[in-house]
């Protein structure tokens, strides 16, 4: 029997560049948003979390967030709630009254994201890298 240690594991699953720098933005913009929210300073806020809906928002960004890290960590199932959340933030943008084609922009990080999980390193893709 052989014993594999899990680091050994990630070790050995190659993450392409422009991957990890899209999933380092998608980290940074998830907690700038939190911390312009979050802060002492109304005049920081980028949303007006006295209105309920807005809190949706921040519970999809904080879900975002928490996602992409295990994006890091190889778990598919990470890819599975950035493409849920993508969809209700779709969603969400439409009922509020954002035009289509801005809720459409919105895809795009998730599409893209999907897009660069197909493209290989040593002959094998970062989707099939997820676990």
């Amino acid at each position: 029997m052989i014993i594999t240690n899990q680091n050994d594991i990630e070790k050995s699953k190659k993450r392409n560049i422009i991957l990890t720098f899209l999933l380092s933005i998608f980290l940074i913009a998830d907690f700038y948003t939190l911390k312009t929210i979050l802060d002492s300073n109304p005049n920081n806020d980028l949303i007006d979390l006295s209105e309920k809906l807005n809190c949706f928002y921040v519970i999809f960004t904080i879900l975002d967030l928490l996602f992409t890290f295990f994006l890091f960590k190889w778990k598919k199932w990470a890819f599975w709630g950035t493409f849920t959340i993508s969809i209700l933030t779709f969603l969400l943008n439409l009922y509020v009254g954002v035009e289509i084609i801005t809720s459409l922009f919105g895809l795009a990080g998730v599409i893209l994201l999907y897009a660069l999980l197909q493209l290989r390193s040593k002959n094998v893709s970062g989707w099939k890298n997820l676990e």
